[in-house]
């Protein structure tokens, strides 16, 4: 394991190159985040940031931590006082509340679109596109996916991945014949942010959407039926269960009482630590990508991950010379900083180069390849997200619980959504 002085001096190296070409008119960098305030990923972060103050000692890099509840209410306060916001952390579900400021600085106008391109799969650079620009530079890429028990389908003589929906509900099947007492899917069925994610992958499965991009409501459709009655058929049958969130699931995998749930790819982390076997865990560990209708079909996940964007005053684009480019160079786009992440914290990199010294990891390789296909969460790109997650969340619900008929579910999100979007100010 790296000490804290290693990883800086490891990082170093990547970072050096930051020491020539600086802005010359400001050598001050302000950046915003939350991560580094974590416990779990506060030394590695430290160190990433002490490497390019070493790089770089006559910048002065202030280094502001909200909490991630906290991250977007403090961003706009400090875009209103007029605070510096050189590089900001954003969850990508938050780029388009913040693309609607017009303080947004296009990346592909700083660094070119044809360097970024060279430097990570444009499958992975959508994660912070918005409109056509690039909004966000990929810090950490991933999507809500289906993770794998390998041990639980073994014993139950299931032997490979299943890759479309009749073989998945197949397996399911069978792993319920061979353990009863097991939940073979412990698929989200409690909590609004949970369930909405999970049921918008199996909407866009099944060729379905829940808004076009002018906000036109589109879950009404026998696409969206056909999904949610697959959900709620997996509650009847006894193939998933009710009362399940992704904690209670992550529980249950590691103790080997489920074969398939839905989590980001730091599933095998908590499989480790809930296992109590570590490393050992992970042989395992799967990933799944997403059951498709018919081969050839794209495995559909939602999109999930971290940005690093640069606020302006929405005239100049800095450089990529600029100590602002750098540093966010320095994270997201530096080999050593990324595995240094990935090794801490099993967050996967996200450039070309990191990821190909980690082709023999079958885990990350298998699921960043299918993440390259994964759509971002729907309700995120407008501003009454919170309401509209909401919605999807309860509407699910009722329908997994047997409450209200898929169709009659389907109907009320429908109308709900309806309303709740004719609320919008028209632009």
């Amino acid at each position: 394991m790296l000490t804290r002085r290693a990883l800086v001096k490891s990082i170093t190296a990547g970072a050096a190159w930051a020491a020539t070409g600086a802005h010359a008119q400001s050598r001050a960098l302000t950046y915003v985040g939350w991560s580094h305030d974590e416990a779990a990923s506060k030394p590695t972060l430290t160190a990433m940031f002490d490497a390019f103050r070493k790089a770089q000692p006559d910048v002065k890099l202030d280094v502001v931590g909200f909490p991630w509840a906290q991250m977007q209410q403090n961003i706009l306060l400090r875009l209103r006082s007029g605070q510096a916001l050189d590089v900001v952390q954003l969850a990508e579900r938050w780029l388009p509340q913040f693309a609607g400021t017009n303080r947004m600085v296009d990346l592909n106008e700083v660094y070119g679109k044809g360097y970024l391109g060279r430097q990570m799969n444009p499958g992975l650079l959508t994660l912070g596109d918005y409109k056509g620009k690039q909004l966000g530079l990929p810090w950490t890429a991933g999507s809500i996916a289906i993770v794998g028990n390998r041990a639980v389908m073994q014993e139950a003589g299931v032997n490979r991945v299943p890759k479309t929906i009749d073989e998945f509900v197949e397996a399911l099947r069978t792993i319920k014949k061979a353990k009863p007492q097991s939940v073979p899917y412990a698929m989200t069925t409690k909590n609004n942010n949970s369930l909405s994610p999970d049921f918008q992958v199996w909407l866009w499965t099944f060729g379905g959407e829940l808004l076009d991009d002018k906000g036109q409501v589109m879950v009404q459709s026998p696409a969206a039926v056909r999904a949610l009655t697959f959900m709620a058929d997996m509650v009847k049958e006894g193939l998933a269960a009710k009362d399940i969130d992704r904690p209670d699931a992550r529980r249950m995998f590691a103790q080997n009482q489920t074969a398939f749930y839905h989590d980001a790819p730091l599933a095998r982390g908590f499989a480790r630590n809930n296992s109590g076997k570590g490393t050992e865990f992970d042989r395992f560990v799967v990933a799944v990508p997403t059951p498709v209708l018919k081969n050839g079909d794209p495995p559909r996940s939602l999109a999930w991950g971290h940005l690093l964007t640069f606020f302006g005053d929405g005239k100049t684009i800095p450089s990529q010379q600029s100590l602002q480019a750098q540093f966010a160079a320095h994270l997201a786009m530096n080999d050593a900083s990324q595995l240094a992440y990935f090794n801490s914290q099993g967050l996967f990199p996200v450039t070309n180069s990191a990821l190909a010294q980690l082709k023999n990891d079958a885990y990350v390789s298998e699921w960043s390849a299918t993440a390259r296909s994964a759509l971002r969460d729907e309700p995120s790109f407008w501003p009454n997200s919170a309401d509209l997650t909401t919605i999807v969340g309860e509407e699910v619900q009722s329908a997994l619980l047997a409450l209200k008929s898929p169709q009659a579910a389907i109907d009320a999100m429908a109308k709900r959504l309806q309303a709740k979007m004719a609320e919008l100010p028209k632009t």
